[in-house]
């Protein structure tokens, strides 16, 4: 905790801890796992700890209908990821967007442009950038 507070503006450091201990955990490794260049290259480092923070609290049974839908039924999927709501589609629902939704909740916090941008293309990386490229390879590893 340590570590993502040092990185981090006291709101984004919340943002962090409203995310499940287990979200939490893979922001680290997620950093952890950059390469060094980019792991003090402070705006990825940054984009690492905050990647999935528009996810919010996702409990591991809504984590799992998501991927067991996401394998099996992903037009049910798609339908129930279609607006935001509470309780488990509200997680579903957050869990499909989270990327925007991180942005627009960091952007009001004077997050970089940089940082905004990996962290909403973190799921569909342009090769053209090679820090997306690294953060996606350390996000999908972590």
């Amino acid at each position: 905790m340590a570590l993502a507070r040092s990185y981090l503006s006291p709101d984004e450091f919340a943002l962090f801890c409203a995310t499940a201990p287990r979200d939490q955990w893979h922001h680290i490794r997620t950093l952890e796992l950059l390469p060094p260049r980019y792991r003090t290259d402070r705006e990825v480092a940054r984009a690492a700890l905050l990647h999935d923070a528009g996810k919010g609290y996702i409990h591991l049974h809504e984590r799992v209908i998501y991927v067991l839908f996401a394998a099996v039924a992903p037009r049910l999927l798609q339908w129930c990821t279609r607006r935001e709501g509470r309780g488990t589609l509200g997680a579903l629902y957050r869990i499909r967007h989270h990327g925007c939704i991180a942005v627009a909740l960091l952007q009001p916090l004077g997050t970089s442009a940089r940082e905004l941008t990996l962290i909403a293309r973190h799921h569909d990386p342009d090769k053209a950038d090679p820090a997306l490229v690294a953060l996606v390879d350390a996000d999908d590893r972590a």
